[in-house]
C-alpha cells in the first residue's frame, strides 16, 4: 500500500493529504459540537422553556438570575448552590430554594422542589421520571396514562361544571324575580305606610276629642288608691328589671363557664380553673333543680297570693265608658299596623341592599340552610344567615358567627369576589377571639358542604360547592383548567 501510494503523483499526494486532514477536523468539529450540545442540555436539565435562553453560554461566566453572584457558566448543575436564589441549581438538589421542572411532554408540565431531585422516588407530577436521572432508580414514562385519566377526570369536571352553569342560569332568573317582587312589595308597603300613618292620626283625633268630653276615671279614684296604686307599679316594675338583670348575669356566667368546661386542656392541670369548673357543676345542680316545674309553681302561686289585691295600673278601679274602650283599642290597633307595616319594610329594604352576586344569583339561596356531619359535631349554615357547631354527644349548640361581607377579592367586578364569605362575631372562644367562619365556594352542580376544619383558633373554614359560583365564561375557565405550568407549593 506504502509501495503504492509512492508511486501517485506527488500533486495527487498532496490533494489527498489534504482531504484526509480536512476530514479529520470536520469530524473534530462535529465531535465537539455534540460533546458542547450535551453539556449545554446539562445546563438546561431543570428549566423551563420560557427561561432556557437565561442559562445559554455567552461567554466563560454566568450571573445568577438575581444578579447576587456571577460564576463560571461550567458551575452551573455541579450540585454546588452558588446563587442565594438558587437559579444556578435548576436540575439539582444543591439548593434548598430553587425549582426542578418537569417537561412531562404529552401532559401537564409541572415544577417539584429540588430536595425531591433524585431521592429514590418517583414523583407523580413528574410522569415522565425527569425527576431520576441519576440511575439509582428508573421512573417509568406515564404521561400518556396519566394525561388520559387527567382528561376523564377533566371531561367529568366539564359536565358537572355545564350542569352548574345551566342550575346558575336558574337562580339568576329566579333572583331576577324575587328583586322585582321585593321592589314591588315595598312600593306597595309605602303606600300602605302613609294610609296608616293617616288611620293613626285619626283615630288619635278621636280618642282626644272623646277624652276631653269624658270625665277622668283616675281623677274620680280615691285620692290615696291612686298614691298607692302608682308606688307599688312602680316598684314591681323596678324589680322586674332587677329580677331581669340578674338572670341575664347568670346567663352569661353560665355561658362563659360551660365554654370553659368544654374546652379548656384537660391535660393542663390549672386548679384555679379546675376549682371553677366543679363550683359551676355543683351550682348548675342546684340552678336546674331551682328551675323545675314544680318550684315554678309554687313560685307563681305565691305571687298570686300576695299581690292579687295589688290594683292593675291599665284597669282603672271604675269602668271606663265603652266608647272611650273602643276608642282607644282602635287608636292602639292602628298604631301596631303601622308599627307592623315598618318592620316590614325594614326587612324587604334590607333583603334590596343584600349583595347577592353579579347577577343576583345567590337570592334563590337566602337563608337556604346547609350541614355538615364531621362525627364529632355537626355545622349547619345558612347562606346570608347564621353558623352554627353542635355536638353530636350532648347537642349543645355553639355559634359561629353571623354573615358579615364577601371577601373573595377586593372588587365586587372581580367573579371571585363572590367565591369567599365571611361569618363573624360568634360566641367567644375561652381565652382567645370570637368564633368565625370563612366559607370557600367551588363550582358544583348541587349546594353541598364537602368539609369543615379549624386552622387557626376558633377560626373555621367550610368548603362548599354551588352552581352560583359556575361562571359560563370560556376564557377564564381555559386559564384556570388548561394551564401548563403547575407550581408545587
Amino acid at each position: 500500500m506504502a509501495h503504492t501510494f509512492s508511486l501517485i503523483d506527488p500533486i495527487k499526494r498532496s490533494l489527498i493529504i489534504h482531504i484526509l486532514i480536512l476530514e479529520l477536523v470536520i469530524l473534530s468539529f462535529f465531535t465537539l459540537s455534540a460533546y458542547a450540545k450535551v453539556d449545554n442540555l446539562s445546563k438546561l436539565l431543570g428549566v423551563e422553556e420560557s427561561k432556557a435562553h437565561l442559562y445559554e453560554a455567552k461567554g466563560p461566566d454566568w450571573t445568577c438570575l438575581d444578579g447576587s453572584a456571577t460564576i463560571p457558566y461550567e458551575a452551573i448543575n455541579d450540585d454546588f448552590c452558588d446563587c442565594t436564589d438558587g437559579s444556578d441549581e435548576p436540575g439539582t438538589s444543591a439548593c434548598p430554594n430553587s425549582k426542578f421542572y418537569c417537561r412531562n411532554v404529552g401532559h401537564i408540565s409541572s415544577f417539584i422542589s429540588s430536595s425531591r431531585v433524585n431521592d429514590g422516588v418517583c414523583e407523580p407530577e413528574c410522569c415522565d421520571g425527569s425527576d431520576e436521572y441519576d440511575g439509582k432508580i428508573k421512573c417509568p414514562n406515564t404521561c400518556k396514562e396519566t394525561n388520559a385519566e387527567y382528561t376523564k377526570k377533566l371531561k367529568e369536571l366539564e359536565k358537572l361544571r355545564t350542569q352548574g352553569i345551566r342550575i346558575r342560569k336558574e337562580y339568576i332568573e329566579k333572583g331576577r324575580k324575587i328583586k322585582t317582587k321585593n321592589a314591588a312589595e315595598l312600593n306597595r308597603l309605602e303606600i300602605e305606610l302613609r294610609a296608616a300613618k293617616i288611620r293613626v292620626k285619626e283615630r288619635e283625633v278621636a280618642l282626644k276629642k272623646i277624652e276631653d268630653s269624658k270625665p277622668d276615671t283616675e281623677q274620680l279614684a280615691p285620692k290615696g288608691n291612686r298614691e298607692r296604686m302608682k308606688k307599688l307599679h312602680e316598684r314591681i316594675i323596678a324589680l322586674k328589671g332587677d329580677i331581669n338583670k340578674l338572670h341575664e348575669q347568670i346567663d352569661t356566667l353560665l355561658s362563659i363557664l360551660k365554654d370553659m368546661k368544654n374546652n379548656h386542656n384537660q391535660n393542663y392541670h390549672d386548679m384555679a380553673v379546675k376549682t371553677a369548673i366543679k363550683a359551676y357543676d355543683e351550682f348548675l345542680e342546684e340552678y336546674n333543680k331551682d328551675m323545675e316545674t314544680e318550684d315554678g309553681d309554687e313560685v307563681e302561686e305565691n305571687y298570686e297570693d300576695n299581690y292579687d289585691d295589688i290594683p292593675d295600673k291599665e284597669k282603672p278601679q271604675i269602668e271606663e265608658p265603652s266608647e272611650l274602650s273602643d276608642a282607644r283599642d282602635a287608636f292602639e290597633e292602628a298604631e301596631q299596623e303601622q308599627k307592623d307595616i315598618e318592620n316590614h319594610i325594614d326587612e324587604v329594604k334590607s333583603k334590596l341592599s343584600q349583595d347577592y352576586g353579579l347577577e343576583y344569583e345567590f337570592a334563590a339561596l337566602d337563608n337556604e340552610c346547609f350541614s355538615y356531619d364531621s362525627g364529632e359535631y355537626t355545622y349547619s349554615l345558612c347562606m346570608f344567615g347564621s353558623a352554627t357547631q353542635k355536638s353530636n354527644k350532648d347537642h349543645s349548640s355553639t355559634d359561629l358567627g353571623n354573615f358579615a361581607k364577601w371577601i373573595g377579592a377586593e372588587s365586587s367586578n372581580d367573579p371571585r369576589y363572590y367565591t369567599r364569605m365571611l361569618y363573624e362575631d360568634g360566641a367567644r372562644c375561652w381565652n382567645g377571639p370570637a368564633r368565625s367562619v370563612k366559607l370557600y365556594l367551588e363550582c358544583g352542580a348541587d349546594n353541598q358542604i364537602l368539609s369543615v376544619s379549624e386552622p387557626e383558633k376558633c377560626e373555621y373554614h367550610m368548603r362548599m360547592i354551588s352552581p352560583a359560583v359556575c361562571l359560563d365564561h370560556n376564557n377564564d375557565h381555559n386559564n384556570h383548567n388548561t394551564e401548563h405550568k403547575h407550581d408545587e407549593l
